[in-house]
Parts: C-alpha cells; sequence; structure tokens
C-alpha cells in the first residue's frame, strides 16, 4: 500500500476550466504569504491550497461531481508530494499529514478491490487513476459549492469565517 501511496503523491490533479475565475479569484499562481496575500486580496496563498478546500468541502457534503466527459480541464503544475513545501516559505506548515487523510479518505471513497490490488490481478496505475478521478470529482463538487455560495451573494467570503462556516452548515455525510 505504501506504493500506492507514494504514486498518487506524484501525480498532478485537475481541475475544469470553468472554475478558473474561482481559482483567479480566490488563490494567489506562484503563491503569496502574508502581507502580500492580503494586498492580493486573496484568501489561499497557493492554488493548491484552494484545491484542497474545495476537495474536503466536496467530500464533507457528498458533493461527488466528476467533470464531464469532453470539458477542458487544467491544473497548476504542482505535484501533490510538494503541496505544503518549506523549501521556499518558513512559515508554511508541513502538508503531509494533509496529504496522508486525503489519500485515506479516497481510499475509503474508491472502489478499488484492495485484496486484488495486493495479489498484483490490478494494477497500481490503474488504481492511482481512480483515486485521482475521485479527488477530482469531490473537489469539482466543492468548486460548484463555491461558486453557488459566490453567486447567491459575491460579498459571502469577505466574512472571517465564510470558509469554515460553508464546511459546518453543509456537513451531509
Amino acid at each position: 500500500m505504501k506504493n500506492l501511496f507514494e504514486k498518487w503523491k506524484t501525480r498532478i490533479p485537475k481541475y475544469s476550466e470553468v472554475h478558473k475565475d474561482i481559482f483567479t479569484s480566490l488563490s494567489q499562481k506562484f503563491g503569496a504569504e502574508g502581507e502580500k496575500k492580503i494586498n492580493l486580496g486573496k484568501h489561499f496563498s497557493t492554488n493548491y491550497e484552494l484545491y484542497t478546500y474545495a476537495f474536503f468541502l466536496g467530500l464533507y457534503n457528498n458533493e461527488f461531481s466528476p467533470i464531464p466527459d469532453g470539458e477542458k480541464k487544467t491544473d497548476f503544475s504542482h505535484h501533490i508530494q510538494h503541496w505544503g513545501s518549506k523549501t521556499t516559505v518558513s512559515t508554511r506548515k508541513d502538508f503531509t499529514n494533509l496529504q496522508e487523510n486525503m489519500f485515506i479518505a479516497l481510499l475509503a471513497k474508491t472502489d478499488i478491490d484492495l485484496v486484488a490490488l495486493e495479489k498484483g490481478e490490478l494494477d497500481e496505475d490503474d488504481a492511482v487513476k481512480a483515486l485521482v478521478k475521485t479527488m477530482e470529482s469531490y473537489t469539482n463538487g466543492g468548486l460548484i459549492l463555491i461558486k453557488e455560495k459566490l453567486e447567491e451573494n459575491p460579498n459571502y467570503f469577505l466574512q472571517p469565517t465564510s470558509f469554515l462556516n460553508m464546511i459546518l452548515e453543509k456537513e451531509k455525510v
């Protein structure tokens, strides 16, 4: 199972381009910490922080929404294993525990025959593809919820606890 986690971490998950505006308005491509983030009016220091939030928002709300076939996908060219990297930012926390929790949630929510995988009857790459597809689907669900909230009230995220409230309000699982 360790290999599956290591392989999953080398992937770059994607999101639907219909949500590109959400990333542009709420997070900073290539990162912005502290005062720079505030001056830019961003809520998340990096795109992968917003991606992670959207994943858990979708997961906790059971919003599994696969990206439709044919819909253009994009990514932010950052492997999961490098999320939370502290090499350039000393104030950033390590994301290792977060990555492990995401992986565990994905294992629980993805239909993978772990016995067949252990016996070598299921290809690891196929299992990782299934995990990434599940991740992208819950993230897409979370991004849809964020989009709906912005359409309902464009100033909603100006409240200091709005992102926390959104997770706590809609918990259905």
